[in-house]
């Protein structure tokens, strides 16, 4: 299969280089993720907890190198959507890019609430609404200016991640784990949830010709992306296990837990302001891939032709005025936890089309052994039936209303 082009697609003004694929990479999982899921995933697998970050991590390599295998021969805009629309069928593509749009503007709602509760907690989601505001506006001047802010944020938030890591190796106040101090509990549901952070090291997929030689700086701005949040998530649930134990699990604010026993000079706003610009660097390149993802179904007839409208930035404004607005309607009905759950649906549903497409490209397009592609999608359904809460029965009614409509609108 040769390259995918589409002759109808403007080519953007703006192009990302490898250095800001990277850093979109990285800003969308280095988000607020880190920062709440340890201890959730704790609470739900218990003293399963390593194993769920391992299957999470199993996963997430899995489906990053079946993203990866894609992104080489295909560089259109919009990740396993167009991926799917090539090798699997149309209503196949329209679910996965259903699902990822679903998904994100539910991550985008999320992220925002945790961005509200460290800077300004009670504010009934008045400061969420500004923070998705802004980020918009960003977007809109432009991909370019969305990479250099991703970047930014995604420096300050490893650096921090790793001032954490080390301060805990080297303190003196670490405690001795006991095994039994908690009950094995749902390993699997404790993955599902952990895959919330790691999520979006194919977020740069999505954007497609907006980065400079795609089917090259694509799958190795993924690779690296992911191999070294990989090595930070391990070394986080170490630096918890050592400082905070079976304490982890009651602990509101993990990182202010544990930076107040292994660094007590930093004082705790610090911990919150990094949190802050970590959950801002990660809306911001949801905002940008998920607006992406529309225009292109847009270009396809998959959504309303208007979203596939830029302006002279490249950025697809409209789709991501919209985005923003289901955004925030989101904020002002939803809650913190209902709305990951329904984002890890949606999300692992995507990278099990994922699996399928790669999984039938030609053997000449092919690296990865198709019996890992099959262990990748059951890995992704089985997470999929751990998911808590209602999230499974109404992300899958609304997908079944969804097709109907646009079977309906054919």
């Amino acid at each position: 299969m040769t390259q995918s082009t589409n002759s109808s697609q403007v080519t953007p003004k703006q192009q990302l280089g490898l250095v800001g694929a990277v850093a979109i990479g990285l800003a969308s999982m280095l988000g607020a993720g880190v920062f709440v899921v340890f201890r959730d995933v704790a609470a739900a697998a218990g003293s399963l907890q390593n194993i769920a970050l391992a299957i999470a991590a199993l996963v997430a390599i899995l489906n990053a190198t079946s993203i990866y295998q894609l992104a080489r021969v295909q560089s259109r805009a919009g990740g396993v959507y167009a991926y799917s629309r090539v090798y699997v069928s149309k209503p196949a593509s329209f679910v996965a890019g259903f699902s990822f749009v679903f998904g994100k503007i539910g991550s985008i709602a999320a992220i925002a609430l945790v961005f509200e509760e460290y800077v300004l907690p009670g504010w009934h989601g008045l400061v969420a609404v500004a923070a998705i505001l802004v980020l918009t506006g960003i977007n809109l001047l432009g991909i370019n200016r969305t990479a250099a802010v991703a970047a930014v944020l995604a420096v300050v938030t490893t650096a921090f991640l790793l001032l954490a890591i080390f301060s805990a190796a080297g303190s003196s106040n670490s405690v001795a784990i006991d095994a039994m101090a908690l009950a094995p509990g749902n390993a699997l549901q404790g993955a599902a949830l952990m895959f919330f952070a790691f999520a979006g090291y194919a977020r740069v997929a999505t954007l497609g010709d907006e980065v400079q030689n795609p089917n090259r700086n694509i799958p190795r701005a993924i690779a690296i992306s992911l191999g070294a949040v990989l090595v930070l998530y391990v070394s986080t649930s170490l630096a918890f296990n050592s400082i905070l134990g079976p304490s982890l699990v009651s602990a509101e604010a993990p990182f202010v837990a544990v930076m107040a026993i292994a660094a007590g000079w930093l004082p705790s706003w610090v911990v919150v302001a990094v949190a802050s610009l970590a959950a801002l660097g990660s809306m911001l390149a949801l905002l940008a891939g998920v607006s992406r993802t529309a225009a292109v179904m847009a270009e396809d007839g998959e959504l309303p032709k208007i979203f596939k409208i830029r302006n002279s930035q490249g950025a697809p404004w409209l789709a991501e005025i919209v985005i923003a607005v289901v955004a925030i309607i989101l904020v002002q009905i939803g809650t913190l936890a209902w709305v990951i759950g329904f984002s890890s649906f949606s999300v692992l549903l995507y990278y099990a089309i994922g699996h399928l497409s790669s999984m039938r490209q030609p053997k000449v397009e092919r690296f990865m052994p198709r019996w890992l592609n099959v262990v990748g999608g059951l890995l992704c359904l089985m997470l999929i039936s751990a998911v808590p809460g209602p999230a499974v029965s109404v992300s899958l009614g609304l997908l079944v209303l969804a097709v109907a409509a646009r079977h309906l609108a054919r």
